[in-house]
């Protein structure tokens, strides 16, 4: 019978007898499986089995004398596992260790990492490792015992046996011999076996194994021999008392001659194999360690701590600082580091500081080397091409990333394959359950029938004194077995194929550098910094400056180059508008209103003059008819009115607008008879003039704002972007009815050009930036709508602008309000409603409103009755903004009209603006 998580336990020799423990459900042995030791006379190994400082974590604190080991637990350490690993190997034989806890530790605890860390907060895990696995056992290479009485293997936990505590004596013993508990890992307690034997996996068969000790806040006693503190039920060699047969010893380190330390800081350009190389110079250096927001990520990770993003790649911000997210005050705010960092500057191991950001700047790297004054501090600078042996590392890597990226699409579609599969074949047990229930119903109401015809035939044989036979039902012919068979036998069982192996292509392989899933540097991180960024100095207080890549007159050279091409690309996330251009926007605004003040008095008064001419014209045709109507009846003639005749205000003669030479008028807003150049211009123009100079202002704020001759222009992929941080509202170009950028600069080439190469395309200005006047913007804006009219009426219809109107969605640079058909040039609709003025009311005119807004709100004396539609009251308020006074009346309601005023008879009749009659 097998015990619960154990191994069977063989029939061989019958004298063994099973007793099971109740406290813990687990199978003790009345017989030992192990038996005694041989003599063997054979060499011992020499080194003492010791934890070398490099096969430990950075915040294992072992003892001065006496074999023990703790763990620090202060700024986030207490979450996170140690790990220690002998020096010495096993291959073959018998051994034990072990270990006794002495002191379980309860630290400060964040409330909210009880659910992301793994309970208990003291834990203790023995067992034994790989070379290179980890210490931690967090991956494939090691198994072990924890004191929640678990196996664990391939990171898998399974109860085995009962727990053990502080006081306990924990004995592993590792069996390599040949026989019956070969390749199996048995755990006791005080002497006593805890558990049976556990067999190891495969992949570590024939494999050197290193007794491993992975804990968190605890405090232990270790022993690898000679002798045991708990006697075992057999005779047990211990680790120190391994044959050299049997054992491998790591080396340490050559300690260094003048007694200090290595520290590296890589000096390497972001996304140009910084990365690769310390993972690869860490495989073949072992030795050193890595000391990073990285290497802390990936320790949180191994130490089974929930982090809500996942630890993958994708969800990391970038690869120097990616940002810890774990829930956890202690470890998000990167108290942890600080921590180590203290202590990995008092042990005696190599270091390397990898920090893309702060060893490419010179002040950062400053303050790094402060705190490593007694390791010899070297700068190993990663500048130009990587050596061939990293080059063929990182082409590896790009086809194992290649290929694990193909094989999860291939079990991807497997997947959706067998569920489509699974789908059909319950589509297809529904449809033939269907058809079953349906054959039964049709053959129920068969038999139905013929029972009820039956008995019809036997009503009649008996009225006729006949016997009848029985009635025999017929047998149900069960041909849904074969049905069925025929299904299944269409069914062919769905089989994984070995996904295909994937190669690099041409292109792949002529790269230098691999792309990672994510960036070194965030990209607001790299353009903030970036034109920063220097190689070191023999100034700077380094020990030793290396070049592994390129010799430092290439690699200046080198990195110069790389910061001028990112300086075409990136964007400069800190550039703030100056006051110049603060003050010319200002400026252009104010402008901006004194045009459409000046567009709007000049309508007003070209309506005003045809008004008149036409109630002029209107009254003396009315007087033409009476002194006609008088002569022909012989009464008396009427009484002629004296008419004063209306004298031209404007003695200057108006130009001929169509045939003016739009870049030879000196004033924009009199081309002759109070006619300004912007007389014709609708939305479209306007929006058309305010996008202009907005370009133009932008073009040249940009160049003085970033102070830089080697970025003169912006760059098309970024101009959405510097545009919303100067004028604080988005580029849509979707409201200017264009796709692309491209498009869009391409309607305003007269202002500004789009030049460079592909995906280097910039934006240049055409016009200076010291401008004396805005005229200019005028006459660009004006040539253009006659020269887009001109191919309009030529038939060309994609000179149409199809820039969209206020309420059909977009947001325009300049907004105009809209006027409804017919209406006077000063008012306008918005929202289709309630008409509004548009032209700029002077300061008198405000006043006025002001004061009627004092009057309005302060409570009448005496009930007053409201003013009646072309009523005696109709016409004693002055509406402000109006010539002449303007309209007089109440509020424009929707039935009723306007009616008097100066104009003369008529005004606004009927049912809203249902039609403008009679000025």
């Amino acid at each position: 019978m097998a015990p619960p998580g154990g191994i069977p336990v063989e029939a061989e020799p019958p004298a063994k007898k099973a007793k099971t423990d109740e406290a813990g459900g687990w199978t003790t042995l009345q017989e030992e499986l192990e038996t005694d030791a041989p003599a063997d006379s054979g060499p011992r190994i020499k080194e003492a089995p010791a934890f070398l400082t490099e096969d430990t974590t950075l915040n294992v604190m072992p003892s001065s004398a006496g074999n023990m080991l703790t763990t620090l637990s202060d700024g986030g350490l207490q979450y996170l596992f140690a790990g220690a690993r002998c020096n010495v190997g096993l291959k073959s034989g018998r051994y034990a260790f072990e270990v006794k806890i002495l002191e379980v530790m309860a630290p400060l605890d964040d409330p909210n990492a009880r659910a992301r860390v793994p309970q208990p907060r003291a834990q203790l895990r023995i067992g034994v490792t790989t070379a290179e696995g980890s210490n931690l056992f967090s991956d494939e290479d090691g198994v072990c015992f924890d004191t929640e009485g678990a196996f664990i293997k391939d990171r898998k936990k399974t109860s085995v046996s009962l727990k053990f505590t502080t006081g306990d004596v924990v004995c592993v013993v590792l069996n390599l011999d040949k026989g019956r508990n070969a390749n199996t890992l048995s755990l006791f307690k005080d002497g006593v076996r805890a558990c049976p034997p556990q067999p190891l996996p495969d992949n570590l068969k024939g494999k050197a194994l290193f007794p491993t000790i992975s804990f968190r806040n605890v405090a232990f006693h270790y022993n690898f021999g000679p002798e045991l503190a708990a006697p075992l039920p057999f005779k047990c060699r211990t680790v120190k008392d391994a044959s050299q047969k049997d054992a491998t010893v790591k080396s340490p380190a050559a300690a260094p001659k003048d007694g200090r330390y290595e520290v590296l800081f890589p000096v390497c350009l972001p996304d140009e194999g910084g990365f690769d190389w310390l993972d690869h110079f860490l495989a073949k250096n072992p030795h050193y360690t890595e000391l990073s927001d990285r290497a802390l990520l990936n320790w949180c990770e191994k130490s089974g701590i929930q982090r809500p993003k996942g630890y993958s790649a994708g969800a990391r911000a970038c690869n120097d600082k990616p940002e810890m997210a774990l829930g956890i005050a202690n470890l998000d705010d990167l108290s942890v580091r600080r921590v180590l960092q203290a202590v990995a500057a008092m042990q005696k191991r190599n270091i390397v500081v990898m920090e893309v950001r702060s060893n490419l700047l010179q002040e950062e790297r400053a303050q790094l080397t402060q705190n490593w004054s007694a390791f010899k501090r070297i700068a190993m600078v990663l500048v130009g091409d990587p050596t061939p042996d990293l080059a063929k590392y990182i082409q590896v890597r790009m086809l194992q990333a290649k290929q694990e990226a193909s094989d999860a699409e291939h079990k991807a579609k497997f997947i959706q394959e067998r569920q489509r599969r699974e789908a059909e074949k319950r589509q297809k047990h529904m449809e033939r359950e269907k058809k079953k229930a349906l054959k039964k119903q049709q053959k129920l109401h068969e038999a139905m029938k013929k029972k009820a015809e039956y008995e019809r035939l036997k009503k009649e044989a008996e009225a006729r004194n006949e016997t009848m036979p029985p009635f025999v039902e017929e047998e149900e012919k069960d041909d849904e077995d074969e049905e069925d068979e025929e299904d299944v036998a269409e069914e062919e069982p769905l089989k994984e194929e070995p996904p295909p192996t994937v190669s690099l292509t041409a292109v792949e392989k002529k790269m230098t550098f691999r792309r990672l899933p994510a960036s070194d540097l965030t990209s607001y991180t790299q353009n903030i910094d970036f034109q920063k960024f220097s190689l070191p100095e023999k100034s700077e207080p380094f020990d030793e400056i290396r070049f592994i890549w390129h010799s430092e007159v290439k690699a200046k050279p080198y990195l110069r180059d790389w910061i001028q091409m990112r300086k075409m690309t990136s964007r400069v996330e800190d550039l703030q508008p100056s006051e110049w251009f603060n003050t010319k926007w200002k400026e252009w605004q104010r402008i901006l209103q004194s045009y459409h003040g000046k567009q709007n008095a000049y309508k007003a008064a070209e309506h005003k003059k045809s008004t008149e001419a036409a109630v002029k014209e209107a009254r003396k045709k009315e007087r033409e008819a009476a002194r006609e109507k008088a002569l022909k009846e012989g009464t008396e003639l009427p009484v002629e009115d004296e008419v004063e005749e209306s004298k031209d205000e404007s003695t200057t003669s108006k130009a001929d607008f169509e045939q003016l030479d739009v870049f030879g008028v000196e004033d924009v807003t009199d081309i002759g008879g109070g006619e300004p150049l912007f007389s014709s211009f609708n939305f479209e123009d306007w929006t058309m003039m305010g996008l202009r100079y907005e370009m133009h202002l932008l073009a040249h704020g940009f160049r003085r704002d970033v102070n830089d001759p080697d970025r003169l222009n912006i760059p098309l992929e970024h101009l959405a972007f510097y545009y919303a941080k100067y004028y604080r509202k988005a580029l849509n170009t979707k409201f200017f009815g264009v796709d692309s950028v491209e498009e869009l600069l391409d309607l305003i080439r007269d202002t500004v050009v789009v030049t460079g190469k592909s995906k280097r395309e910039v934006m240049e200005p055409e016009l200076p930036g010291d401008l004396e006047s805005a005229n200019l913007f005028v006459m660009l804006t004006e040539e253009s709508r006659r020269d887009r009219n001109r191919r309009i009426d030529m038939g060309d219809d994609t000179a149409k602008l199809k820039i969209a109107a206020p309420g059909q969605g977009g947001s325009p640079s300049t907004v105009v309000p809209k006027q409804p058909a017919g209406a006077p040039p000063w008012v306008a609709m918005q929202g289709g409603q309630i008409p509004q003025l548009i032209a700029p009311r002077p300061a008198h005119m405000m006043q006025q409103q002001q004061q009627q807004q004092q009057q309005q709100q302060q409570p009448p004396q005496q009930p007053q009755q409201p003013p009646q539609w072309g009523g005696p009251n109709w016409g004693n308020q002055v509406r402000p903004g109006m010539p002449d006074g303007g309209m007089k009346g109440g509020p424009w309601q929707g039935d009723g009209g306007m009616k008097g005023g100066p104009w003369g008879q008529g005004g606004f009749q009927g049912k809203g603006f249902g039609g403008w009659k009679g000025w």
